[in-house]
């Protein structure tokens, strides 16, 4: 709900007067790691007289002596081209923000928040959002306006993000902390900026101010009976008719404008799902089409294009030739990548999944990026054998080891396969079974291209294909 509350929150603040709510908030803290503050403190270095720190942490709230300090700026690299700013704070300010977010969090889920709202939630994520978009697809909305909203992290009106707050919380010493964590601004090349709109990205605080912003807009739509998703600033609106998602559109920019905020136009557009794919959270949904064995109508949903070449950068970064790492090192180094890409893939399968639970039948088609994963899995063992020639190591002496340390012994040394890992979490598959099916493969290819060159009055076995085998075999 977005009305004000009959009884508000009291005494927030005294409740993280306590030791045990500070070691709490540190843990968590400690936890996410991250780099320090304009201070110049990590976590590490907290963490080594941690009981000392948190002493005088709580001494100073007690006596409410805690002054915020500044966050230092940083830039990171966006898939655009452009850069996204993040404000770091000093350690002893996430404690503080983690340990108000413990106070506060729950009773936004229990009491404020929308169920269609799933970033940056417990327990909820990108599998409740594939749930929801399948599901509203199956349903026959298939008009969907796809919105992002213009630099919303920067761009939040400070004093109507407090009026929000102060429907809900009563506390006076919250309420001006909160006011001073967005006031304080960021430090930058030696020169304080103050702020003037937004939340830092990068507090630890800022991705429950930001729902609990974005839950006007959340209800908003839901009195007008508008389905959604929404995952932090980017959501989709679903309707049954071009008509009414027109409607839907003119109700979102008149309440974002209520509330300080732009539409970022080169990102927002209305998708007819009958002709038109969208993206979302990673994930491209290719429009409705019929099977030409039976004309029953499918749909699309895989990873985006630009996912491989990351999860290509990402084993790159990996696999890097100048270190020098046992065999073992080297695995679990690119395990780590594989293991959460491919999870990620995993999310559309498991949300169809939990879906099906509740009667829903689907048409939706995932399984279908078989070529993309063994792509990945041979550019990996190419990386790998690279990596693990420690005396000079090169392209050529990698193709030279091609044989030797081929799938059926990278397997045995526990490399995880993309392709068994995605496919082996579905259907149970092993990674003795990939190698049985690998080999089955290689020996399918190799039979037609020997057919083909018999066909062709070509020799298959020529000088210059016998000298790669032997280069490959180490003769």
């Amino acid at each position: 709900m977005n009305q004000e509350l009959k009884f508000k929150w009291h005494s927030v603040y005294g409740q993280i007067l306590f030791d045990r709510k500070l070691k709490t908030a540190w843990e968590k803290v400690k936890s996410n790691k991250g780099a320090g503050g304009i201070d110049g403190k990590t976590v590490q270095s907290y963490a080594s007289n941690e009981d000392e720190n948190l002493r005088k942490l709580l001494e100073k709230l007690r006596l409410k002596e805690y002054i915020p300090s500044p966050v230092r700026r940083k830039y990171i690299p966006k898939k655009n081209g452009k850069q996204r700013p993040l404000g770091i704070p000093n350690v002893e300010d996430r404690i503080v923000q983690q340990a108000i977010v413990n106070v506060l969090e729950p009773k936004c889920e229990e009491y404020i928040f929308h169920k269609w709202s799933c970033g940056y939630r417990p327990n909820l994520g990108a599998k409740r959002v594939m749930q929801i978009i399948t599901w509203n697809i199956e349903s026959g909305y298939h008009y969907i306006y796809d919105c992002d909203i213009k630099g919303f992290f920067d761009n939040i009106p400070h004093k109507k993000l407090m009026k929000i707050l102060n429907k809900y919380i009563a506390d006076g010493t919250v309420l001006n902390l909160i006011w001073k964590w967005l006031k304080v601004g960021y430090m930058e090349e030696g020169k304080h900026y103050k702020g003037v709109a937004g939340t830092p990205q990068g507090g630890v605080i800022s991705p429950l101010l930001a729902n609990l912003f974005l839950n006007e807009l959340d209800w908003e739509l839901d009195s007008y009976g508008i389905r959604f998703v929404r995952y932090a600033d980017d959501f989709l609106l679903f309707a049954k008719t071009k008509e009414e998602i027109q409607k839907a559109e003119e109700i979102t920019k008149k309440k974002l404008k209520e509330l300080g905020l732009e539409i970022s136009i080169e990102k927002t557009k209305v998708v007819n799902f009958h002709d038109d794919d969208f993206d979302f959270l990673g994930f491209t949904f290719e429009h409705w089409r019929k099977r030409k064995k039976d004309g029953k109508p499918y749909y699309i949903v895989k990873p985006k294009e630009s996912t491989w070449k990351d999860f290509r950068q990402k084993i790159k970064d990996k696999t890097r030739k100048t270190l020098t790492l046992s065999k073992e090192v080297w695995v679990n180094r690119v395990n780590q990548v594989i293991r959460g890409k491919v999870n990620y893939f995993l999310t559309i399968w498991e949300a169809i999944k939990e879906n099906q639970k509740f009667g829903k039948e689907f048409s939706c088609f995932f399984n279908v990026f078989r070529d993309e994963l063994l792509a990945i899995d041979g550019y990996t063992r190419r990386r790998l054998r690279v990596a693990m020639i420690h005396h000079h190591p090169s392209q050529k002496k990698g193709q030279k080891m091609s044989t030797k340390w081929g799938i059926e012994f990278f397997t045995k040394i526990g490399l995880v396969p993309a392709f068994q890992y995605y496919y082996g979490k579905q259907f149970g598959y092993s990674p003795e079974d990939y190698v049985q099916y690998m080999k089955a493969k290689h020996e399918k290819k190799y039979k037609r291209a020997l057919q083909r060159a018999k066909e062709r009055g070509k020799e298959y076995f020529t000088r210059e294909r016998v000298r790669k085998i032997n280069c490959a075999q180490g003769k």
